[in-house]
């Protein structure tokens, strides 16, 4: 009878874990796209925060109770693990994130830890940021080398540039069964029938670091203020001009600006906004804003803020996180809101000063 060391015992049971991770995925083929043959263009820096974590802390937190504490989720990630913007998906009962240096992985809620999916090199070497679920595909997008895609959990990667003529990858999103991606020359989104990307709205100096879809218009956030159009046409207007937009969102009343310095909200459809500040961080910017039930939770600098009533002022609800976490990305996954976060740098000039 032959007896299995300990190296091989290790790795029949990290083969086993992978095994169990695609039987519960359960992903389908996505349409087939054709090979991309577009040029790769330079691109100014994805601005992030800090990399690096402290061992001890956690670079994943849920919160199963709207925000008043939060559990570390970490396990099963490396200390070195940095997630970059929307670097974490959620699609039904499925929980993701794609780390720039070790690659993507999935939450297993049995296991209550993230397993691992080993990770083509080359999407890696590009700088992954964002990441998403569509039609039983999952999306990678990256800094440098454009839009990568995988129709088999994972295992394989092949990119899908056909039609962009920017290679920085912001943001994705879904929207009416729609494929997006905001990269650093305006909006683009897929046609499924010739494989390829169309560009929505755009030129060379378009920036787009975020969309949103509200009450039947697309918004996005660019480095030239806020822009809408109702969704399957191209009526594009500005309808935010106070500055520069790091991100854009919305909930089913309110739609929220996110400038480098300030956050505002508008219950008209953009015609008109109110700045939301009160209580957050002097001169910082929010990175996100998701809405769970009646509860608002804002993503800051240094931890998550909420808001239990609309009209209230932002209260500091970080309880259970580390003092120095950048919320970078915020997703809800079944009710439970889920973050990430990075150790925080402040810039020369800022100051979590309320």
């Amino acid at each position: 009878m032959n007896i299995l060391s300990n190296e091989q015992l290790m790795a029949l049971s990290s083969s086993i874990r992978l095994l169990a991770l695609l039987s519960f995925i359960t992903l389908s083929a996505c349409n087939e796209p054709l090979q991309n043959n577009a040029r790769a263009v330079l691109s100014q820096d994805i601005p992030l925060v800090n990399n690096s974590i402290q061992e001890a802390d956690g670079v994943i937190y849920f919160s199963y109770n709207k925000g008043l504490v939060w559990e570390n989720k970490s396990e099963g990630l490396p200390a070195t693990t940095s997630i970059g913007l929307g670097g974490i998906a959620v699609s039904g009962n499925k929980l993701a994130l794609i780390s720039k240096d070790s690659g993507l992985y999935y939450f297993m809620p049995q296991e209550d830890k993230w397993v691992h999916v080993p990770t083509d090199k080359q999407l890696l070497k590009s700088n992954v940021g964002a990441l998403l679920f569509h039609n039983d595909c999952i999306y990678a997008g990256t800094q440098t080398n454009g839009v990568f895609y995988s129709k088999n959990d994972g295992k394989t990667w092949a990119t899908l540039n056909i039609g962009l003529d920017n290679l920085t990858i912001r943001k994705f999103a879904e929207i009416e069964n729609k494929l997006y991606v905001a990269t650093n020359s305006g909006l683009h989104s897929f046609n499924d029938s010739l494989h390829q990307w169309e560009l929505e709205y755009g030129h060379g100096t378009l920036q787009v670091n975020g969309l949103t879809a509200f009450k039947g218009s697309i918004y996005i956030a660019t480095n030239q203020g806020a822009f809408a159009s109702t969704i399957g046409k191209k009526d594009w207007k500005k309808i935010f001009s106070n500055g520069a937009l790091h991100n854009i969102s919305s909930d089913d009343k309110t739609l929220y600006a996110m400038v480098y310095n300030e956050l505002f909200s508008s219950h008209d459809k953009g015609q008109t906004w109110q700045n939301i500040q009160s209580g957050l961080p002097t001169q910082l910017y929010t990175f996100n804003v998701v809405k769970v039930d009646s509860t608002i939770l804002a993503g800051q600098w240094d931890g998550i803020y909420r808001k239990d009533k609309e009209t209230e002022h932002w209260k500091f609800s970080s309880n259970g996180l580390p003092e120095q976490l950048a919320i970078a990305n915020m997703q809800v996954y079944n009710k439970i809101i889920v973050v990430s976060g990075n150790e925080r740098k402040l810039r020369d000039g800022m100051t979590t000063d309320k």
